[in-house]
């Protein structure tokens, strides 16, 4: 199979789950951008993928690879930006509070956000996008049992955040 037809493939099987993980990782529903970035930099390098993994699980490592690389670059930026902010307007909505208008929500986003970025990455890998403990020791490049470890303890920094009873359901759900 030729290249451009397989990532072509790939687009369409993976294009939502690519999205998605950026949205959970970035807090913002702008991401397209970085979701064509993603199939590019996967086109330019699929001659590099050995096929040791799941096509998904290599272009969910590319995926966080750009979202690291936006964060770095938007760090710098963010410091003006909220100054600027501050001298000419009013404080206005965030984009992630557009995107987690529910209250329950934008706490537990704004808890998971909190978190250090290694419990992070494994709370949104595992507990938010379902991926097995397997796949995410390849995305992340650990052994599996860092990972269960981590999501473990990033699971009980969680529940030390979030003490409500209300939250009780998100917890869980997050534990399966």
């Amino acid at each position: 199979m030729k290249k451009e037809e397989r990532i072509k493939d790939w687009f369409t099987l993976y294009h939502n789950d690519i999205y998605n993980f950026l949205i959970y990782y970035l807090g913002t529903k702008d991401v397209e951008d970085m979701v064509q970035e993603v199939f590019v930099k996967g086109f330019i390098c699929i001659d590099q993928f050995e096929q040791r993994s799941d096509p998904k699980t290599w272009l969910i490592t590319i995926a966080r690879n750009v979202a690291i690389d936006y964060m770095r670059k938007m760090k710098r930026q963010y410091a003006l930006v909220d100054h600027l902010r501050s001298i000419f307007f009013e404080k206005s909505k965030l984009p992630q509070d557009c995107l987690l208008e529910d209250e329950r929500k934008q706490n537990l986003y704004k808890a998971i956000n909190e978190l250090k970025t290694s419990y992070r990455d494994v709370v949104i890998l595992r507990g938010i996008l379902d991926f097995s403990p397997e796949e995410t020791s390849r995305i992340l490049s650990w052994k599996i049992d860092k990972v269960n470890l981590t999501y473990y303890r990033s699971v009980q920094s969680l529940k030390k955040k979030i003490t409500s009873e209300k939250w009780s359901d998100y917890i869980d759900a997050i534990n399966r």
